[in-house]
């Protein structure tokens, strides 16, 4: 029950930083948002959908300005989920076909613990519209959903967990689910789905499970069967059963965090084995909490004392000297707990974080992009029309090498789709909407294809294409629209 603690605390603001700050700081969107905010996810056109927390059932959009800029972006309306369904911690996605988003289930419905089996499809106008929403409903047979994890999987097909038994379901088309494999431990519950790049997810259990209390399982879509995955090294939960985040990195394995432990272990999928990890820095958990990946290959992470404690601080874990270090605070903390924070990586290569309050904060990381995970074009069209649609461009890892954002059961906003981003020569930037990709794979090295639709509001002229994922640019080509 953390609702509570948010209504009483998250009124609460401090500007006391602490911690070690090198190249790395925060900038604050000059416009603050219509009310408080907290889920993000990244549209395909270039603009951030932001979820309204007055009473849960209304959402944003935030576009960024002429120069690709989301510190001077704008807000716009997103407009209100069905009525009587306004969730708070839920499954959630953007789904391949460039216009649909899902939101599923709810610890809260406006604001009471339900563990609601609601559901919602969105169906969002690129470029300058709103979001009209409709009902889903949910799998046969359950009634719960609650604060499900989720996940896109590398053959596109969006799973959905029950958090309050063992159950999971592929989602087939509206008001549509298949059942699929029931994980080993007794339910869903405060675990999180990491998607690997051998194309199977990961989870940590947070229950004895496999014959250990320290278990984790792996899924196979081609099976729709869960399996024991190798033991970790410690016990990273309490009978509270909270977790932190999993988070798979550009070195291609897990960075998963403790919840009410002060503890890490890091899954290596080549080999199929836990080690353990550096502990949180300060004696700092994350019993519920966002992290995020960040370009230079870096973990950044919101951490907090204790459970559902105030008391938040910022740390990252450089994956290259196994470290876990603090790193400069947002306006945000020490006044919130770990569980507040929502991270989502931006196109720009910055990471927003939103607490519930009506400001979002930029973290701006240490600058460098890890070697060989860029995205890179390989064949388009250097002769386009003025608003066309379907336009095809052909790459290399277009989805990127992580899905980057994560924080478990209560929160999903992975990014690892591409965007496409166009700068005339005056640095006016365009997003165009991409759409009905070839392959989700985050494998290293997956060619690839995707659609892409023009602004129609972009006027004819030279410009620089570049994909964008993961807040990493790809080579630029030249590109005419006529």
């Amino acid at each position: 029950m953390k609702l509570s603690r948010i209504l009483a605390l998250a009124v609460l603001a401090s500007v006391l930083c602490v911690g070690i700050a090198d190249a790395q700081t925060w900038t604050s969107i000059n416009s603050p948002a219509p009310e408080g905010v907290a889920p993000m996810l990244q549209l395909r056109d270039g603009r951030i959908l932001v979820q309204g927390t007055d009473n849960y059932n209304f959402f944003y959009i935030l576009t960024p300005d002429a120069t690709g800029s989301y510190e001077n972006g704008t807000w716009s309306i997103g407009y209100s989920l069905q009525s009587g369904y306004g969730p708070l911690y839920y499954g959630g996605s953007v789904f391949l076909d460039g216009k649909t988003v899902i939101v599923e289930g709810g610890e809260y419905n406006f604001g009471s613990s339900v563990w609601t089996n609601l559901g919602s499809l969105g169906t969002y106008t690129p470029f300058t519209g709103g979001i009209t929403w409709v009902a889903n409903s949910a799998p046969t047979g359950w009634g719960t959903i609650g604060d499900a994890e989720s996940v896109l999987m590398a053959n596109g097909q969006y799973m959905q967990s029950n958090c309050c038994t063992n159950q999971n379901a592929i989602y087939c088309g509206p008001n549509c689910w298949t059942a699929t494999g029931s994980v080993h431990q007794s339910s869903n519950d405060e675990s999180g789905f990491t998607a690997l790049a051998n194309h199977l997810v990961l989870t940590v259990d947070t229950k004895t499970a496999c014959g250990s209390p320290m278990s984790s399982e792996l899924y196979d879509y081609n099976t729709g069967v869960w399996t024991c995955g190798p033991t970790l090294p410690a016990k990273l939960y309490q009978g509270d059963e909270e977790l932190g985040a999993g988070v798979l990195m550009y070195n291609g394995k897990v960075l998963q965090i403790g919840g009410n432990v002060v503890g890490t272990a890091i899954y290596d999928p080549v080999a199929n084995t836990w080690s353990a990890g550096p502990p949180p820095p300060s004696g700092l958990d994350q019993a519920d909490g966002p992290a995020a990946l960040e370009p230079n290959g870096k973990v950044l992470a919101m951490l907090s004392p204790g459970l559902f404690q105030v008391g938040c601080h910022f740390a990252e874990y450089d994956p290259g000297s196994n470290t876990f270090n603090l790193t400069v605070d947002s306006a945000q903390c020490p006044a919130d707990s770990s569980y507040y924070g929502h991270l989502m990586i931006l196109p720009t290569g910055q990471i927003a974080s939103a607490d519930f309050s009506n400001q979002i904060d930029l973290y701006n990381p240490v600058p460098g992009v890890v070697a060989g995970v860029a995205p890179t074009i390989v064949a388009s069209s250097n002769y386009v029309l003025g608003g066309s649609k379907n336009n095809i461009l052909y790459g290399s890892q277009l989805n990127g090498l992580s899905e980057n954002n994560a924080y478990g059961d209560d929160y999903q906003a992975a990014t690892n789709y591409p965007l496409i981003r166009f700068t005339n020569t005056a640095g006016k930037v365009w997003y165009g909407l991409t759409h009905d990709d070839s392959s989700h794979s985050i494998a290293r090295g997956t060619i690839s294809s995707t659609k892409f639709d023009l602004n129609p509001a972009m006027p004819p002229g030279d410009y620089m294409m570049q994909v964008v994922t993961n807040g990493i640019g790809s080579n630029q080509i030249h590109i005419h629209v006529r």
